[in-house]
């Protein structure tokens, strides 16, 4: 019992419990609510006057998402002498997302030629060479020093990236991606409930109800962008069948969300993502068409949500932006999913 170990081991848990009480995602968001606001309000005007409105996409905004949200993987996404060091796998899920994330970024850096251009035009190309590599390095030290306690794991996700840049640059074809972003999302919230002190949510203790609705909710979000993106409005379900399997459908995502609150189980949460995903899907095939912006207004309203969550306001902010760059945005609110 009196290890020195064991001591410092119990004595960070009990502080991490104890932050535990206190959502600091939730104050940081509050805290961030006039900046929330003047770039929803302000947001389409400063564009307008800037040139910059055209600009303002869904593939943009799914763009800068996958790399701000990669970089906060290598940069916060690390254990600091918790319990659980031995056992876990977080750090094998991060090298996944570094690889997708890096995957995406490749397909869409693919019109850019290498070697990249510094200097003046007579820069010889071996030279030119030599800069690239030695930025690429600059990148990749702190990838391979955001964990050291473990030399396998920092170089897998120096790997992951190199590989993943590498073969999204020669795929003969282009990565979605709104899809790419929504899978990174989803694979996120789920590293956090696996291992809530591995992004600093807390260690050995229950998630606050705060936590939990607020991850719910980011889950649904996602589940119904996804839905939109890979379902189309057919008009194929009867009607009868359609009330029927709604109301089942309704009924077991109930049940997995309060099964979720109650236990905090990872399997919960997907098997309610899973249903939400499978309610909304039946309810775009039911209808004939859909409003224009319901894309765009389940794409912007996870990025808000989802960048609250893993506390990076830039993220809730282009989420802001594309909703309020969206003519009639408050008009396509998808109420057809519940």
């Amino acid at each position: 019992m009196l290890e020195e170990s064991l001591v410092v081991s119990s004595a960070i848990s009990a502080f991490n419990n104890a932050a535990l009480m206190a959502p600091a995602f939730l104050w940081n968001a509050v805290l961030c609510i006039p900046l929330f606001v003047l770039c929803f309000w302000l947001g389409r005007s400063a564009a307008a006057r800037l040139g910059v409105l055209p600009y303002i996409t869904l593939p943009r905004a799914a763009f800068w998402t996958v790399l701000i949200t990669a970089l906060w993987c290598v940069l916060m996404g690390d254990n600091y002498g918790v319990l659980r060091d031995g056992t876990t796998i977080l750090p094998w899920i991060l090298t996944g997302v570094l690889f997708l994330s890096m995957f995406f970024v490749g397909g869409a850096a693919r019109a850019i030629k290498l070697p990249l251009w510094y200097g003046s035009v007579n820069t010889p190309k071996s030279q030119r060479w030599l800069l690239n590599l030695v930025a690429a390095a600059i990148i990749l030290v702190p990838v391979a020093t955001s964990n050291l306690q473990n030399l396998w794991v920092g170089l897998a996700q120096v790997v992951a990236i190199c590989v993943g840049f590498l073969l999204g640059r020669i795929a003969h074809y282009q990565t979605s991606g709104i899809m790419c972003s929504l899978v990174i999302m989803l694979g996120v919230m789920v590293a956090v409930l696996m291992q809530p002190e591995f992004f600093r949510f807390g260690q050995l203790g229950n998630l606050t109800p705060m936590h939990l609705l607020w991850t719910l909710g980011t889950g649904i979000l996602v589940a119904v962008a996804v839905a939109l993106n890979m379902a189309c409005p057919r008009g194929r379900v009867h009607n009868s069948a359609f009330v029927k399997l709604k109301w089942l459908l309704r009924l077991v995502a109930g049940l997995c969300g309060v099964l979720f609150l109650l236990t905090e189980s990872v399997p919960m949460f997907l098997a309610t993502v899973v249903t939400v995903f499978i309610m909304a899907a039946l309810s775009i095939w039911h209808m004939s068409k859909i409003a224009p912006h319901v894309y765009d207004w389940a794409f912007a309203a996870s990025l808000v949500m989802f960048g609250v969550f893993i506390g990076v306001p830039t993220i809730t902010c282009i989420g802001l932006l594309v909703a309020g760059a969206t003519k009639d945005f408050g008009k396509s609110v998808p109420g057809f999913v519940l």
